[in-house]
């Protein structure tokens, strides 16, 4: 058994698993294929999920939608925007960064990857707004987790395990997802001219209101200039916060916000369009479009966001001028490398770094060099590895799912 095989439902899906299993001949598990992300694999086998598609139920006043794996994620967003709601996560779109252009590709995919945009740090990860899923195993076994609801219960949550998992656990043929109410307004609040610095400290200054900021990032004065909005001036740095919900509460919380930073000398507010606009561009990372380099997202605790920022993103350190933004109020790092680093130093050298810091590097971006000889996650501890390898044993015994997609050898 060789080449390309489309399945038309789960049980096909199943079938093909199983023969493999069988013969022990390794699948790779594509989708919309739009997201290079992980190892670069070589597997005799391609199971493309591109039929399996659909909505399969949506229940506005229930607050989930159940949808096939491979379903586009502009299809479900825009079903949902039709009845005033929204995925909390605040889906991103890589077409840009890979591309130049859209392409939010399948519900599955960003599963896979567990990819949360800027309101993860309020909303939580994708993984906490997956309900319940139905997968084929390793083995060939059709499995289920989870519901349409959100329980308490005793028992293994898999769905934390599948979503981030890459497609090495098992093969997403169904999918439920929580929904939420759109906001009914959204302001967001500009600083102009801090440094990386009094970015972070105006953070952690924020946060520790009652003002419910749902978008906190910055973008430093070399990485700004791709932003055509009328309100917004990007010639300076710029911290944004986004206030959203009723709009006389946004209005008296973006007034708090002006009052506590009424030293800054420069300020202004993007209104609703704007503000909508503003954080799509920052979101689908528009700053990194159709990039050559190595683009990287570093997830630390705020606290170390400007020893990181001043080591790995100051050309005057280290000779290189990396571009980068900070979000999710400081607890998130965009990083493009410079290809002119052929020897990837600065890559292990940010892998030290989230190591000695408890932090997490993934290249969401990278040659085919790279890709086929380096690893695109922090190295993990052997502790861990082991019990990665575990994980992936009891779900798949034979090795045949994305082998060696997240690290080499499992």
């Amino acid at each position: 058994m060789s080449g390309v095989f489309q399945p038309a439902n789960e049980s096909q899906i199943s079938d093909f698993i199983r023969d493999s299993a069988k013969s022990n001949n390794p699948i790779e598990v594509v989708g919309y294929n739009t997201k290079a992300i992980g190892r670069y694999i070589q597997c005799s086998q391609t199971l493309d999920l591109s039929k399996i598609k659909g909505i399969v139920e949506y229940m506005p006043e229930e607050l989930y939608i159940k949808v096939c794996a491979n379903t586009s994620m502009l299809e479900v967003m825009d079903l949902l925007k039709s009845k005033k709601q929204m995925l909390g996560f605040e889906p991103v779109d890589y077409g840009y960064l890979y591309y130049g252009k859209s392409n939010y590709g399948s519900v599955g995919g960003a599963i896979g990857c567990n990819l949360s945009g800027s309101r993860r740090f309020k909303a939580g990860a994708l993984r906490d707004h997956l309900l319940g899923f139905r997968a084929v195993n390793g083995s060939g076994e059709i499995i289920k987790s989870g519901g349409t609801v959100v329980k308490n219960v005793t028992g293994y949550d898999l769905s934390k395990l599948v979503a981030g998992s890459y497609g090495t656990l098992s093969v997403l043929s169904e999918v439920v997802l929580k929904v939420l109410p759109e906001p009914e307004y959204s302001e967001t609040f500009i600083i102009y001219n801090l440094d990386s610095l009094q970015a972070i400290n105006a953070f952690s200054k924020v946060m520790k209101t009652s003002l419910e900021i749902s978008g906190a990032c910055y973008f430093p004065k070399n990485n700004i200039n791709f932003f055509r909005l009328n309100d917004l001036d990007n010639t300076h740095s710029v911290l944004a916060l986004r206030v959203e919900g009723p709009k006389k509460s946004v209005i008296e919380r973006v007034s708090s916000l002006q009052s506590i930073f009424k030293e800054m000398k420069k300020t202004t507010i993007l209104e609703l369009y704007q503000s909508k606009l503003f954080w799509k561009i920052a979101s689908n990372l528009e700053c990194f479009s159709n990039s050559p380099n190595v683009v990287a997202k570093i997830s630390l605790a705020p606290t170390d966001a400007n020893s990181f920022v001043k080591q790995f993103c100051d050309d005057s350190i280290i000779g290189i001028n990396n571009k980068y933004f900070i979000d999710w109020a400081g607890g998130l790092v965009w990083i493009e490398i410079d290809n002119l680093d052929p020897s990837y130093l600065i890559i292990e050298k940010i892998k030290k770094f989230c190591t000695q810091s408890n932090a997490h590097m993934t290249i969401v971006k990278s040659n085919m060099t790279y890709r086929s000889t380096g690893s695109f996650l922090t190295s993990a501890s052997d502790d861990l590895k082991s019990l990665t390898s575990r994980i992936k044993k009891s779900f798949d015994p034979k090795s045949i799912l994305n082998p060696g997609k997240m690290y080499a050898g499992i």
